[in-house]
């Protein structure tokens, strides 16, 4: 298994077989990707922790392990913007386009949770005064469901430029391709977790390499129930206190049930916290990345 996350299901055959420095840097990346990969593989088969939103995290984390291993590929093979060809202006284009968009469905997803875990930590505040009332408001977690954006990606290899070239342009080519797959796949994870839904995986990875490593996490949340944990644990306390009224306890509003729920409400608050600050913070780096592209390009025709 960890030979076929190593390759990817792509060829890393260079034309110029006498540039050994940079055939080495993109054996280098293809491991870097192919360690984090296997990581998440070891997991999956352990299972403990699947569908938890540390796990979920530490997934999401990966992309900027990812595209920090490509910009150092790039400069190790003394690949710069401005040398870029017009293939690998166009991939890159394309990989980060609809990584944004993608994000852009993670925060959304992630602001829907959000909204539901205000709501609950307000019916938790008003227990201690009105515990009836804050009964009659707590109210179980909802996934979203909505649909994700149909991707109109280019498949790889698609475009006729795509790959020809120079020697530095075909390594971009088969770095980019591996940086769509695995970014792409890990993003079908991570909204397939929080919408408890496999479709975004199917929708977002239709062809992926990465076929072995779908149907271990598709299998994965068919038998959790496609659940996130803190999330389950959140709604089964809440299941609780609204089918026995239990929420008021001594008429004080700190029942067993209540503490429970405060301390999964803040467990599950402070992982969304985590994911929405990943998420910012990757949206960022990427825009950046895209405007220094776009401002290179700019000085470079003038």
């Amino acid at each position: 298994m960890l030979f076929h996350l190593q390759t990817l299901g792509f060829s890393h055959k260079l034309h110029n077989r006498h540039c050994r420095m940079s055939e080495t840097s993109l054996r280098a990346f293809r491991l870097v990707v192919a360690g984090n990969l296997h990581q998440v593989l070891e997991s999956l088969k352990l299972g403990s922790e699947i569908l938890s939103l540390r796990w979920i995290h530490q997934c999401f984390q990966m992309l900027t392990i990812f595209n920090d291993a490509f910009a150092k590929l790039m400069v190790e093979i003394d690949y710069p913007v401005s040398e870029w060809e017009p293939g690998s202006i166009d991939e890159y284009f394309d990989y980060s386009i609809n990584l944004l968009e993608l994000l852009n469905s993670i925060s959304s997803s992630l602001s829907h949770l959000n909204q539901h875990w205000v709501l609950l930590s307000h019916a938790l505040r008003i227990m201690e005064t009105s515990p009836d009332l804050a009964v009659e408001r707590l109210k179980e977690i909802k996934y979203s469901h909505d649909s994700i954006k149909e991707l109109t990606r280019a498949r790889a290899g698609a475009d006729g430029r795509h790959g020809k070239g120079n020697g530095k342009g075909r390594i971009f080519h088969e770095a980019i391709l591996i940086l769509k797959t695995t970014g792409f796949w890990v993003c079908g994870v991570v909204l397939s977790g929080l919408k408890s839904d496999n479709k975004p995986m199917m929708e977002i990875n239709a062809d992926s390499p990465l076929v072995a490593l779908d149907l271990i996490f598709r299998k994965k949340m068919m038998e959790e129930g496609g659940l996130v944990k803190e999330l389950e644990r959140v709604n089964e306390i809440v299941r609780l206190i609204t089918s026995s009224g239990s929420g008021n306890g001594n008429g004080n509003g700190d029942s067993d049930a209540a503490k429970e729920l405060k301390a999964g409400l803040e467990v599950f608050g402070n992982g969304l916290k985590g994911l929405k600050e990943e998420e910012e913070g990757l949206f960022a780096e990427i825009m950046a990345a895209r405007n220094e592209v776009l401002e290179t390009l700019r000085r470079n025709n003038n």
